[in-house]
């Protein structure tokens, strides 16, 4: 159980109100029995899961083997393995990058340059390739594409990025027209908090944490880990960005002048390690009905073991609105779903896959 204080404070007219009910955290494992659910190191791939629109099954999509596994949420049990090829009619290619889930029976997978999409038997439906785009296109030639892509409206709408920089933008690709819309980012500029150029054992790898895409009413919205700010891109071209933080949870990040560089695997771990304590985000989830947009937000806790877990409103104008700290959840989360006022945070115990279930705080 959750206890939290009521608190009030007014910025620029918005109200900022902790909730005072309390907040009960119910706990699903799935049973996967002889079969094992591979979640891949610390539940990653659960980052790539999706929910069916009743809440009744729960499906997670292993990127790297490309196996589909569909769960049963009363049962708690595992209804199914789809073992997607990698070649032949129905193969999927061997790199995939991210995952979207269409309705009940068809999914979308992006790879190099390409997108999938396929039914809950396994038949590739469709292939869409995007790769002459960058090969006819000189403004988009040192560009490839990137993890965050969201299937909307007849558009893909993906990130993209120039090796070895921050630079980051959005194509909206209309495939049956063959056109892009190409548009850029406003906290771009803010990833250099994030980033680092590691030059270990004579290799250099370079670490920027990606934009992804996100539905939103009347358009699509962007989004990154690590940034609290986020930009929401209407259709009818209109922009919304968040409006200046009034938040007691986090602080808005102050840009820094360049990238950080470790000299050392010892200089790699601590700045992934200062990473996780300052705040996270996940993917928001919009409730349509009450014109409400929700983000989860983490950070390690002082212990250096659990996880601080935090639950913020805005409206659809990207004001924040309520906050709090739900204080019954100490794993760290993957993804977020919101199903009839109810929220699903995926996490794994003990590499099994399970949910933290709890209604609206607020």
């Amino acid at each position: 159980m959750l206890c939290i204080s009521l608190l009030f404070s007014c910025n620029d007219s918005s109200t900022i109100i902790s909730s005072k009910d309390s907040v009960k955290i119910d706990t699903l494992i799935f049973e996967s029995k002889d079969e094992v659910i591979d979640l891949g190191e610390e539940g990653e791939f659960l980052a790539y899961s999706a929910m069916s629109d009743d809440a009744s099954t729960y499906s997670i999509f292993n990127l790297e083997k490309r196996f589909l596994y569909t769960l049963d949420l009363k049962t708690r049990k595992l209804l199914s393995t789809l073992k997607m090829p990698s070649e032949g009619q129905d193969g999927i290619g061997d790199w995939l990058i991210d995952f979207q889930r269409l309705d009940d029976q068809n999914f979308i997978a992006q790879g190099d340059n390409v997108f999938y999409s396929f039914n809950q038997e396994g038949k590739l439906m469709d292939k869409i390739r995007v790769d002459h785009l960058f090969y006819f296109n000189p403004e988009l030639a040192k560009k490839f594409s990137n993890i965050g892509f969201l299937f909307k409206d007849e558009l893909f709408h993906f990130t993209t990025g120039e090796i070895g920089t921050i630079e980051s933008e959005i194509i909206s690709y209309n495939s049956k027209r063959d056109s892009f819309l190409l548009r850029g980012i406003p906290s771009i500029d803010l990833v250099k908090n994030l980033s680092m150029i590691s030059m270990v054992k004579s290799f250099t790898f370079y670490y920027s944490p990606s934009f992804v895409i996100n539905d939103f009413p009347g358009g699509i919205l962007v989004v990154n880990r690590g940034l609290p700010n986020m930009t929401a891109y209407l259709n009818n071209g209109d922009t919304v960005n968040t409006k200046p933080n009034s938040s007691k949870y986090f602080e808005d990040l102050v840009p820094v002048d360049e990238i950080f560089r470790a000299k050392n695997e010892t200089e790699e771990k601590e700045f992934k390690k200062k990473l996780e304590k300052q705040m996270n985000f996940l993917r928001p989830v919009v409730d349509e009905n009450n014109q409400k947009l929700f983000r989860l937000g983490y950070r390690l806790a002082s212990d250096g073991v659990s996880f601080d877990t935090y639950l913020f409103e805005y409206d659809l104008n990207l004001t924040l609105t309520r906050e709090t700290q739900l204080e019954g959840i100490i794993l760290k989360p993957k993804k977020m779903f919101l199903r009839n006022s109810t929220f699903y945070l995926a996490v794994s115990f003990e590499d099994e896959p399970g949910l933290l279930i709890f209604r609206s705080p607020f």
